[in-house]
């Protein structure tokens, strides 16, 4: 899938100064295994970013599409794809990652999104205890999206992450246009394939 769920890309160009937002098209993965995590002693130091996110399905499961804006200082950046089948959960998680995907190097970032999935998962901890039981939830089932679980854990990594949830449809101006962004996407031409959907 090109820049889609499960699809390998370019890695990630470390740089040094100036713009933090990668220079990759949207939708396209920019992914760094080899970030060096940040020590609590140089957080202060890491470049500042915000990320809103949204997802959107027409049906669920159904056409779906995120939208993600992200903002450093001077510079923004805004990116969308839209997928043929997928659900609005996948959509949710993938407009997260592909906005800390694009970042160059290791920042101190704000993500907000309006998914509880999302957010719930890491402020709660739902997510490490996943991991710790070998991917299974509390009733020992498998963990749906799984493949982008173990994409957002690579896409964090050397981050620091502060998870924020925000009302969606209330007014908040970067929440809206995320879901603009994700609606259009979603019902827009030439969609992808969400090759990591699998129905239930």
């Amino acid at each position: 899938m090109q820049g889609g769920a499960a699809g390998r890309g370019r890695r990630r160009r470390r740089s040094s100064g100036g713009n933090v937002l990668s220079p990759v098209s949207a939708g396209e993965q920019a992914l760094s295994r080899c970030r060096r995590a940040a020590t609590p002693a140089a957080v202060s130091e890491l470049a500042k970013v915000v990320i809103y996110s949204d997802g959107a399905c027409v049906g669920n499961p159904g056409r779906g599409g995120y939208g993600t804006v992200l903002l450093a200082g001077k510079h923004r950046k805004e990116l969308s794809a839209g997928y043929r089948r997928t659900t609005n959960n996948r959509m949710e998680m993938l407009g997260a990652i592909v906005g800390l995907e694009a970042l160059k190097r290791p920042c101190a970032i704000t993500l907000w999104s309006d998914s509880q999935y999302l957010i719930h998962a890491l402020s709660k901890g739902w997510l490490a205890s996943w991991q710790k039981k070998g991917w299974r939830t509390a009733d020992k089932k498998p963990v749906k999206n799984r493949d982008l679980w173990e994409r957002l854990l690579l896409a964090i990594d050397g981050h620091q992450v502060d998870w924020r949830w925000v009302r969606g449809h209330n007014g908040d101006v970067e929440n809206e246009r995320c879901d603009a962004l994700a609606v259009a996407a979603a019902n827009a031409g030439n969609l992808l394939e969400d090759v990591g959907y699998a129905p239930d």
